[in-house]
């Protein structure tokens, strides 16, 4: 297969990647394309350079790597300047389910979005696109021991959100022949 038609078979995931990066960004969707379009041009520019077997992991690691660039200043082809306290990322299917709908999903995406960006990225490797614990280390390049830390940082936040109807929910009770045995 040549690199253009594994590119184009990338394109879909790292735009779905992009824009739950870029969500709390000015211009989010404009910013994903343009960071999608920069990452799929250098890596045809470099096409003798790219290694192939794991080219999934090295455009992840691009696309990460430009986003952190974009965070700090640096201006895409749209010409958009994306701040640092504009560096909220995620969204309601960043956590992989469906969005919830009204008080909840408001909930979910401003919790994702209050995530400091090193634990959004984490998430959204393993719980949006599916990476194993080792691959999405070596696209942030960390170990895995931070990975996992940072995975866990942002799955605790995530489980103390309330959301609206947990309040509805009977609290489990456990039945009274239960004993503890030692």
């Amino acid at each position: 297969m040549a690199l253009r038609d594994d590119l184009n078979s990338y394109a879909p995931q790292l735009c779905r990647y992009a824009r739950a990066l870029a969500a709390g960004h000015p211009a989010p969707n404009e910013t994903a394309d343009a960071l999608v379009r920069a990452v799929l041009l250098r890596a045809s520019e470099a096409e003798s350079f790219l290694p192939r077997p794991e080219l999934h992991l090295h455009l992840y690691s691009l696309l990460t790597e430009w986003h952190r660039e974009t965070l700090t200043g640096s201006k895409l082809q749209t010409g958009t300047r994306v701040e640092k306290e504009n560096s909220f990322a995620g969204g309601p299917r960043a956590a992989g389910k469906l969005p919830p709908s009204g008080a909840a999903r408001g909930q979910l995406a401003g919790a994702l979005l209050s995530l400091p960006l090193e634990e959004r990225e984490a998430l959204l490797l393993v719980v949006l696109e599916g990476f194993s614990y080792a691959q999405a280390a070596r696209i942030l390049k960390i170990s895995q021991t931070s990975f996992v830390s940072r995975l866990s940082r942002a799955r605790r936040a995530l489980g103390n959100v309330p959301m609206a109807g947990d309040a509805q929910l009977p609290a489990k009770r456990f039945p009274s022949y239960l004993r503890v045995v030692k």
